[in-house]
């Protein structure tokens, strides 16, 4: 693996190889990209050039297979301070994997705009004066017209440097969370382009394998996209709604169900034969999803039944580069704040329309929107009031106070309130634990943070690692086998996880970041402050 570092302030680039120890312990992907986090100044200001934003691949990347068009982009967070991180799919991540350099990482930053070309094991930084301006979808097509290969941009909002901005790829899929597009925007990179002239592996076998174990477990998925998991959210009164008032909504008029009408065709990753995505038309809009985590952030958390609106609001959100779960909350914040007579702007629930046209002021940071393009913790700091997030990340569509075992992941997680660092939800709605108890839940998310800490060095899918459902650690074992030649023990693989997680917490903790918040309206009924100590005294032990 070759690791490429870009100065943009003085344009130095280079290359070299990892070392083959490096991979054997860290793998790749988030592994590699967090330890070279740690190399940046101690409390360096995110949107400063002493920051640096570390794109990676890992092993399993150049394969053509379901669930391997995956990178991981690795970042001090400008939404939280602290570890930011987030994981692309789509047709970029492989390309990059063919490149010839499967780490690149960008520090200082630009005097005029840029966008970069990685290719042939070298990287090229060019002008992007004509591109500034444009949101995502526009520069993604304009350089797959000028340059070719595959493009991830960032839109207005990482331009002006909101707080949650996001990276953008094939209208659709995104490095989502914690603020990534603003650090690109900081450092004036609009968009990077790869193309790789390496030859894609197959494994006949173990995709063979997925078809089988794997990918036949995920119909509902595949008919219906991450929709589908609402109904049971919502029935087990753990879907967030009325920004944090309530844990149920009348879903009936946003659930997949109701999002058949406005189907369009099904997408895929690359070489992926599950083909999650689901593209959605109205009138005004279409766009890949609405996905579950949207649907919450502009439906039940807003009180908003109007489906339209969320397609709508959803597809504006990503042309100008958003996260919608921080910028739904940040909405729902503001309505808070509204209702208490701490904004000019009245704001209510419900108001479908209203919340599409925020997206664009916050985009631009006009009125209102700029309150609100500083995040939920920012918006507590500037106002009194205090929000929902968890060191500065709001938290995604399922509700602590219902499931005992998203409070622990939300407080242990190194980026914020996180769903995905250890997907939790999974066993404790399918009653592999008692989701109302505290008893086994330490056991249950430690295991699974380290078991994703490797798949995301991988970098993998987590729709084919689902707990229960999807491959384990020996499934793990056998696919780096098959990538890198190298055998590993599941014992093996879980020290690797349980290091790469420990890392990211050696990062936050020098930048004053530490486990075990929870704001205080998640205790008001269903999650008691003793069951939430007892939980986390459990989980410190097991990370001692």
């Amino acid at each position: 693996m070759n690791l490429a570092r870009v100065d943009l302030s003085s344009r130095d680039v280079r290359v070299s190889e990892i070392p083959e120890s490096v991979e054997r312990e860290l793998i790749g992907g988030k592994g590699i990209a967090t330890k070279l986090l740690l190399s940046i100044p101690e409390k360096a200001d995110p949107m400063s050039q002493e920051n640096a934003i570390i794109l990676a691949v890992g092993p399993v990347n150049p394969f053509r297979l379901s669930g391997a068009s995956r990178m991981t982009a690795v970042f001090k967070s400008p939404l939280t301070g602290g570890y930011g991180e987030s994981q692309c799919g789509g047709f970029a991540p492989h390309e990059m994997a063919l490149t010839g350099i499967h780490c690149l990482m960008l520090e200082g930053r630009s005097e005029r705009p840029v966008y970069l070309v990685v290719e042939n094991g070298s990287v090229g930084i060019k002008c992007a004066d004509h591109l500034w301006g444009l949101d995502a979808f526009e520069t993604e097509e304009a350089l797959r017209k000028d340059e070719g290969g595959e493009v991830i941009a960032i839109g207005q909002a990482g331009e002006n440097l909101v707080r949650f901005a996001c990276i953008t790829h094939r209208r659709g899929r995104q490095f989502g969370r914690a603020g990534g597009g603003a650090v690109l925007g900081s450092k004036r990179v609009k968009a990077i382009v790869f193309k790789g002239d390496g030859e894609s592996r197959v494994d006949r076998e173990f995709e063979e394998f997925l078809d089988s174990q794997v990918i036949s477990k995920l119909s509902a998925l595949q008919k219906y996209g991450t929709p589908n998991i609402m109904w049971l959210v919502n029935k087990s009164k753990s879907l967030p709604s009325y920004y944090w008032e309530r844990s149920e909504f009348d879903i009936e008029s946003i659930d997949a169900e109701e999002m058949l009408r406005y189907f369009v065709r099904r997408n895929a990753c690359f070489g992926c034969r599950v083909a999650c995505g689901r593209i959605s038309r109205t009138d005004k809009a279409e766009v890949e999803g609405p996905e579950y985590e949207t649907l919450y952030a502009f439906g039940s958390l807003l009180g908003n039944h109007d489906l339209e609106s969320i397609i709508e609001a959803n597809e504006l959100a990503d042309r100008l580069g958003m996260d919608t779960i921080s910028l739904g909350n940040a909405i729902g914040f503001a309505i808070r704040l509204s209702r208490l007579g701490k904004l000019d702007e009245a704001l209510d629930f419900g108001e479908g329309n209203r919340y599409v046209e925020l997206v664009r002021k916050v985009a631009f940071r006009k009125g209102i929107g700029d309150l609100l393009a500083e995040g939920v913790a920012g918006m507590e700091k500037l106002t009194g009031v205090e929000g929902v997030h968890v060191n500065g990340l709001e938290p995604p569509a399922y509700d602590p106070r219902g499931i005992f075992g998203m409070a622990l992941a939300y407080a242990t997680s190194p980026r914020g309130a996180c769903h995905m660092r250890s997907c939790a939800y999974r066993p404790n709605l399918a009653g592999q634990l008692d989701r109302h108890s505290p008893e086994g839940q330490a056991r249950l998310v430690k295991e699974l943070e380290d078991f994703y800490a490797v798949v995301d060095s991988l970098v993998y899918c987590r729709f084919l690692t689902l707990p229960q459902i999807g491959m384990g650690w020996e499934d793990v074992a056998r696919l780096l086998k098959i990538a890198t030649g190298r055998e590993y023990t599941t014992g093996q693989l879980k020290a690797i996880g349980h290091k790469i997680h420990s890392m990211s917490w050696e990062f936050n903790r020098r930048e004053g970041v530490e486990y075990g918040k929870m704001p205080s309206v998640l205790f008001e009924y269903g999650l008691s402050r003793d069951d939430f100590e007892r939980m986390l005294g459990e989980y410190r032990k097991l990370r001692e």
